[in-house]
């Protein structure tokens, strides 16, 4: 495995007294910057999905290796104050549809899962279609700048309801961020494993810090 695939996603909540979350929550939003050794740091704009309660803010930083996630290191790094993590989660990056360009004004994170019990051969088709077909073509639909696939190496701390196998983020302007229902016709239905995956997260979130326009 290729250390420069992996990302540490991490959910961020304000800790303490609800009087002091909004003072908190400024400074968090306000000390964003685009230094590109720091975490990119979001704040959640919606939820599409009912019955999950994603956290406030959210942190994403490539890996160089693997030491160090134990322990301290499973926040991501020191920390923020105010803040506590309520999950952690080790993501590799399996597919693209483009290289890195400018930065978003929002991402579309989407967790979905494969049926239980699907087999190896099962699963590559669900890849399969989910690589070459279902990513480019929702990304195309929703107009993205990017999107990419990634899939779960490890739940440093994992959320309530566990972590969803495989990550799509689809990378936004902040047009496409303010068009979050389907429009148009229906995506391919895809090979039967696919049409028996959840999709347990649909969540948006703003990229907090200077924007490229």
């Amino acid at each position: 495995m290729d250390s420069s695939e992996l990302k540490l996603w991490v959910g961020w909540e304000v800790r303490g007294k609800q009087s002091d979350s909004s003072a908190t929550a400024e400074a968090f939003v306000g000390s964003a910057s685009d230094d590109p050794e720091a975490p990119t740091r979001y704040e959640l704009i919606a939820v599409a999905a009912r019955g999950f309660r994603p956290p406030r803010f959210l942190t994403s930083a490539p890996v160089a290796d693997g030491a160090g996630l134990a322990g301290e290191g499973t926040d991501g790094g020191p920390g923020f104050e105010g803040l506590r993590s309520v999950w952690s989660l080790l993501y590799r990056s399996m597919a693209e549809t483009g290289p890195q360009g400018e930065a978003p004004y929002a991402i579309y994170l989407l967790g979905v899962d494969p049926p239980v019990g699907a087999s190896e051969e099962e699963l590559a088709s669900f890849n399969d279609f989910y690589t070459h077909v279902h990513l480019p073509e929702v990304a195309e639909r929703r107009h993205a700048l990017r999107a990419e696939r990634f899939e779960l190496v490890d739940a440093i701390r994992p959320p309530y309801q566990g972590p969803p196998r495989f990550l799509a983020v689809y990378e936004v302007d902040e047009e496409g961020a303010s068009h979050r229902r389907h429009a148009g016709p229906p995506y391919r239905r895809g090979p039967d494993v696919w049409q028996r995956h959840t999709t347990p997260w649909r969540l948006w979130y703003r990229r907090l810090g200077r924007v490229e326009r």
